[in-house]
C-alpha cells in the first residue's frame, strides 16, 4: 500500500519553475518566450493561490521568466498588493501578541512573519493571508476570550465546552477588518496532531524582530517539523508555497538532519517528514544531496502511516474521516466524551448548519462513509 503522490500534472510547468526560482541547484526550466495572454493570466492566478508571488516577481525582475511589459507590470502589482496585505497583518499580529502577553498568556508565532524573517533569505519572497499563533492547551479558553476583547470572534462554536483544549487543532477567529487568526494548540487535526509532543514546543523558541518588537517563533527544529506538517497535510494538491518553506529551511535543516530525524522518530512522524521533504525536492526540482533529502525518498511508510496520510491527501478529505481516525489514538478515558461531542454537539454548534441534532448525527455518518470511500 503506497502513499498517494501529488504529480506534476497538477501544476503548470512554469509555476513549478517559479516556485523553485532562486533555490540552489533548482533544475526546473522557464519558457524561452513570454507566455500567451491566457497562459499568463492562469499563471498569475496559480501563483497567488500557491503563495509564490514573491518568487514570480523575482524571476520576472531577474529576466529568468521572459515577459512583455504589461506582464511584468502585472507581476509587480500583484506582489506589491500582497506585501501591503502582509504589512497590515503584521500590525495586527503585534497588537494581538502584546494583548496575549499582557493577559499572562505565552504564545508562539507560526508560519507567516516568523518563517519569512527567520528562514527566507529575503522576507519579501514569502507572502501570507492570515495569522497563526500557538498557545498552550491550558490557556486556550482564556486566549479566545482575551482576543475577543480585540474584536476577534470564533467562526465556529465548540461542539462542547473544552473540546478545543482537549481534542481539536484549535479554532479560527475572524476580525471585522476582514482578517483571520488561526489559534492553535497543536499542528493539525487528526491522529498526526495527537503525536505532536506539545510540551516540547514550549522551549525558548527563537526570537525575531517585527516593527522594533521581539516576538517568539518555535525553535528551529520544531519550526521545521511544523513546516513538514503544513506542507504534507495542509492542502491537496500540495501548496507550492508550503513546499518552498521546506526548501528554504533545508539550508540549515539538512546539516542538522540527524537531530531532526531523532525527534521525528521520537514523535512517530517520520512519514510526515519524509513526504514533505521528498515532495519538495521532487516538485521543485532540487538536488537530493543532504541527509534529509537523501533519506526521504527511500522511507517506506507503514500501512497505518499510509492510511493516516490519506486522510489529508485527496480532494474529498473530510473532517469526519479525520475525526474517526482520531478516536483510535485517544486514551480510552477520552473516547466517549470525544464521540459524544461530535455526534451530539451543543445547540450553538449545530445552529445555522443543521436542522437538528438528529440531522447532525445523520450528516456525521454520511461524512464518515464518504471519507472511507475516498480513501479506498
Amino acid at each position: 500500500m503506497a502513499r498517494r503522490v501529488c504529480g506534476e500534472e497538477h501544476y503548470p510547468a512554469t509555476l513549478l519553475a517559479v516556485a523553485g526560482h532562486g533555490l540552489p541547484g533548482a533544475t526546473r526550466a522557464f519558457p524561452a518566450e513570454p507566455l500567451g495572454d491566457k497562459a499568463w493570466t492562469a499563471l498569475l492566478a496559480a501563483a497567488r493561490e500557491h503563495r509564490v508571488l514573491g518568487p514570480l516577481r523575482q524571476a520576472v525582475g531577474e529576466g529568468r521568466l521572459p515577459t512583455r511589459d504589461r506582464q511584468a507590470a502585472d507581476a509587480r502589482a500583484l506582489h506589491r498588493a500582497g506585501l501591503l496585505r502582509v504589512l497590515s497583518l503584521e500590525q495586527a499580529l503585534l497588537s494581538l501578541v502584546r494583548l496575549l502577553g499582557e493577559a499572562g498568556i505565552d504564545s508562539r508565532v507560526l508560519k507567516g512573519s516568523a518563517v519569512a524573517r527567520l528562514d527566507y533569505r529575503e522576507p519579501a519572497l514569502r507572502s501570507f493571508i492570515d495569522l497563526d499563533v500557538l498557545v498552550r492547551a491550558a490557556d486556550f479558553e482564556r486566549a479566545v476570550a482575551t482576543l475577543g476583547t480585540a474584536g476577534l470572534a470564533r467562526t465556529l462554536a465548540e461542539p462542547s465546552p473544552g473540546f478545543d483544549r482537549r481534542f481539536d487543532k484549535g479554532t479560527t477567529l475572524r476580525h471585522a477588518a476582514g482578517y483571520e487568526l488561526d489559534l492553535h494548540r497543536t499542528f493539525v487535526l487528526g491522529p498526526w496532531g495527537r503525536l505532536v509532543r506539545l510540551e516540547s514546543l514550549w522551549d525558548e523558541g527563537e526570537a525575531f524582530e517585527l516593527g522594533g518588537h521581539r516576538l517568539r517563533a518555535l525553535s528551529r527544529r520544531n519550526r521545521f517539523l511544523h513546516a513538514c506538517y503544513h506542507a504534507a497535510l495542509g492542502d491537496w494538491p500540495l501548496r507550492l508555497g508550503s513546499l518552498r518553506d521546506i526548501a528554504e529551511m533545508l539550508r540549515w535543516a539538512d546539516p542538522d538532519g540527524a537531530a531532526i530525524l531523532s525527534i521525528a522518530r521520537e514523535w512517530g512522524i517520520q512519514a510526515v517528514v519524509a513526504a514533505a521533504v521528498a515532495d519538495c525536492t521532487r516538485l521543485l526540482g532540487l538536488p537530493a544531496d543532504g541527509e534529509l533529502t537523501r533519506w526521504a525518498p527511500g522511507y517506506v511508510p507503514t500501512r497505518r502511516e499510509v492510511s493516516w496520510l490519506a486522510l489529508h491527501t485527496h480532494a474529498n478529505k473530510t473532517f469526519a474521516a479525520q475525526a474517526l481516525a482520531t478516536v483510535r489514538v485517544l486514551p480510552w478515558r477520552d473516547r466517549t466524551a470525544y464521540v459524544r461531542a461530535l455526534l451530539l454537539p451543543d445547540a450553538e454548534y449545530v445552529a445555522g448548519r443543521h436542522r437538528s441534532a438528529l440531522s447532525r448525527f445523520g450528516y456525521a455518518v454520511r461524512e464518515v462513509r464518504r471519507g472511507r470511500a475516498a480513501r479506498s
